[in-house]
């Protein structure tokens, strides 16, 4: 089948389906579900065509490469965000648009109800919308002019479209505002090779080691409560340590500051941002993943932990952590009250407590989060799609 994909990539995620060489070419805007998603459709057989944008083309310029089952078009994505906003990222959509219909898939996958779908949604191709987040929410908690005109294209998106998935019970009845349609409930997923990282013979606890990864300190990640509460923590576990990655999270950085200023600095590494490869190596030999971001929908790092049967320790009211979290495969907390989280900490460092919930995050995710899992529903849903376009078509 023609699978086209829109939606923010990183072309160096691709690379092993790539047989040219990539150090020159663009990187893209990002969008891990979305890489994961070409690759295991590209595993299968399937041919694939992409559609992108990035800001390191200018108004112009494109980016068009073609090889096999796979084909990439990137368009420019406008530097201003004001620019953007004026005209509802109307040149954005205009590439995409064009693009598709150049390439012309049997269905269209767009991932982000914003210009991808929209753009999507106009080349009249059979469209199936997924819905990583909740922008009603995001513009509570980030009230600015962008977030609403996000809100705005969020909401004639979701006015447009026929078929609909979100990956979270959360984030779809969010969405339940703009649109009566059916949505389903289909998660993000991890990579195989993800899932391989996992030992039956974790590390026995006692000299803890509990990871934090976001990528941004302040804000709704609330990195510094869950700081705090590792400091706390200490008091019974001196010898434990906790690892910050991610963006704002190196030396000199936010956290680093920020520690220095709280004078929090026994058993705290402060990593950074890392080459993903390594970042996974480090990562999955962790203990507990801290996770105190006060909103999520369905977070990759969550899966990466689950996927290792790694307990996560998560927000009680942050979201699609609740539902991620479910039958004991970590703690719910109040994300927002040190001791809460200290609570959750000490709940884990038991260890009969410790071993059951690494069982069960382990079957979670296999059974909810894997490849095999998530694309089958994606691919109930395109048989779906097609088969209601065939009906109407008569």
């Amino acid at each position: 089948m023609h699978i086209g994909i829109v939606g923010p990539i990183h072309i160096p995620s691709l690379k092993k389906h790539i047989k040219s060489d990539i150090s020159g070419w663009i990187v893209g805007m990002g969008g891990t579900p979305v890489n994961h998603h070409i690759n295991a459709l590209l595993d299968d057989g399937h041919k694939v065509s992409v559609f992108s944008l990035t800001p390191e083309l200018n108004v112009g310029e494109k980016f068009e490469w073609h090889q096999d089952n796979l084909s990439i078009y990137v368009g420019p994505f406008r530097k201003r965000a004001r620019r953007r906003c004026l005209d509802l990222f109307r040149q954005e959509r205009n590439y995409i648009k064009t693009a598709i219909l150049s390439a012309d898939p049997k269905i269209i996958h767009a991932h982000w109800q914003y210009e991808w779908a929209w753009a999507a949604l106009d080349s009249k191709i059979p469209t199936l919308v997924t819905c990583h987040d909740s922008p009603i929410n995001v513009l509570k908690a980030q009230k600015d002019l962008y977030r609403l005109i996000r809100l705005v294209m969020s909401s004639i998106v979701l006015r447009k479209a026929d078929y609909l998935s979100a990956v979270s019970p959360y984030t779809a009845f969010s969405l339940k505002y703009f649109t009566r349609k059916q949505i389903s409930i289909v998660p993000n997923f991890e990579p195989d090779h993800i899932f391989q990282l996992y030992s039956k013979d974790r590390k026995e606890l006692g000299h803890l080691k509990i990871a934090m990864v976001n990528n941004g300190f302040f804000g709704l990640k609330n990195v510094s409560k869950g700081i705090s509460a590792f400091i706390e923590f200490q008091k019974k576990f001196p010898d434990a340590e906790l690892y910050l990655y991610g963006f704002g999270h190196g030396k000199n950085q936010d956290a680093y500051k920020w520690c220095k200023k709280m004078n929090y600095e026994k058993n705290i590494h402060f990593k950074g941002e890392m080459n993903f490869d390594d970042l996974i190596k480090e990562f999955s030999q962790a203990d507990i993943l801290l996770h105190t971001s006060l909103e999520e929908s369905c977070p990759m790092v969550v899966i990466e932990a689950f996927a290792w049967g790694m307990p996560v320790i998560g927000g009680k009211k942050s979201g699609g952590m609740p539902w991620m979290i479910e039958n004991g495969c970590g703690c719910l907390v109040d994300v927002e009250n040190v001791e809460s989280i200290v609570n959750g900490l000490l709940y884990l460092s038991d260890k009969n407590i410790y071993s059951q919930s690494s069982t069960n995050a382990r079957k979670l995710a296999l059974r909810r989060f894997s490849k095999e899992s998530v694309m089958s529903q994606y691919f109930d849903l395109y048989n779906k799609v097609l088969l209601s376009e065939r009906n109407v078509a008569r």
